[in-house]
């Protein structure tokens, strides 16, 4: 664990935490709760592993993590992977152009996941990064994950509410 690019990875996820709670006469936004329940356990230059536990909020009508409540994560948590260091591009986190995820076990309410996240390739115009859902006490994989974002740099100049 680098404790830099932990620090970095935690102002940025406090930040959107802040961000996505403010609310406004419609509400909270869909992730208000994502960034401030993700712990991050260990992050390195283009890796982060997240510890995330299933709430009632998350699950379909059995109580189990309902497959949309993971694409959510894994959107928030891959697109948080890339503020684990400074980027020349990406200063805002982009856009999704592709999100693939692949559900493989199921996760009943109460059971602690680990995310891990880890970027492939950031250029000027596009990011792709992967993740890994995994059952913290038995380590079985429960979905994985690949993530493409757009650069949307150049629109949010100053006028970003980030």
């Amino acid at each position: 664990m680098a404790p830099q690019h932990v620090q970095h990875l935690k102002e940025w996820m406090e930040q959107m935490n802040t961000f996505a709670n403010q609310g406004d006469e419609d509400g909270l936004g869909f992730a208000h709760d994502c960034f401030g329940r993700s712990k991050v356990v260990d992050a390195d230059e283009d890796s982060a592993v997240f510890e995330y536990t299933v709430k009632k909020s998350d699950c379909n009508f059995s109580d189990n993590f309902h497959g949309g409540a993971i694409a959510t994560l894994v959107d928030n948590l891959t697109t948080a992977v890339l503020f684990t260091r400074e980027r020349k591009y990406f200063k805002y986190g982009g856009v999704s152009t592709d999100l693939h995820v692949t559900y493989v076990s199921g996760a009943a309410l109460g059971t602690t996941i680990l995310v891990e996240c880890r970027v492939t390739k950031v250029g000027a115009g596009l990011a792709n990064t992967t993740a890994v859902l995994k059952d913290k006490a038995s380590g079985r994989i429960l979905a994985t994950a690949s993530h493409t974002k757009f650069n949307t740099d150049s629109r949010m100049g100053g006028g970003s509410k980030l």
